[in-house]
């Protein structure tokens, strides 16, 4: 049986995409990638691609805003207010902005002894996870959520994770 697909490959598609402008390039890169899913994985991936956290049909909502994501972000790379902003101001993308932030300090990886690496599953489950956290001190457990999320990720990955929790997926 075929091992679960790697959100670090879901993210290496989205990079793809990003760099491609042919609409048949990208089509035929998405179809591919999905061919090599098992097929409960395939949900998920498109609405990840297309950079949807939840699907439309859900009445549920993230309510991530953009400040706990920057804090999440601060604290994953250990990055200042100001680096951050920097960052951001270069790129004019949060998403690349993390990425080029994990790349250049020693990220505060969640750290155990048998850690996995994240799947296009254990993502979505995260995702479902956020959108639970309700109610009072909400806001302090999504940004926990985030936080443990980006301490798994590779700098790629993390640029993904962010552009799908904003809304702000590009193909």
């Amino acid at each position: 049986m075929k091992s679960e697909t790697r959100f670090l490959e879901l993210s290496e598609l989205c990079e793809r995409l990003e760099a491609t402008s042919s609409r048949i390039s990208l089509v035929n890169l998405v179809a591919d990638f999905l061919r090599k899913l098992q097929p409960f994985e395939v949900e998920s991936a498109v609405r990840l691609i297309i950079g949807y956290a939840l699907p439309n049909w859900d009445p549920r909502v993230l309510e991530v805003g953009f400040a706990t994501l920057i804090e999440a972000i601060q604290k994953i790379t250990g990055a200042t207010h100001k680096e951050f902003l920097n960052a951001l101001n270069q790129t004019g993308d949060v998403g690349t902005s993390t990425k080029i932030l994990m790349e250049q300090t020693q990220p505060r990886r969640q750290s155990t002894l048998s850690q996995k690496p994240l799947t296009i599953s254990s993502v979505a489950e995260a995702i479902e996870a956020i959108a639970e956290a309700i109610g009072p001190k909400s806001r302090v457990k999504k940004k926990r959520l985030i936080e443990a999320l980006l301490g798994q990720a590779s700098p790629l990955e993390a640029k993904y994770l962010i552009k799908v929790l904003g809304g702000e997926m590009r193909h």
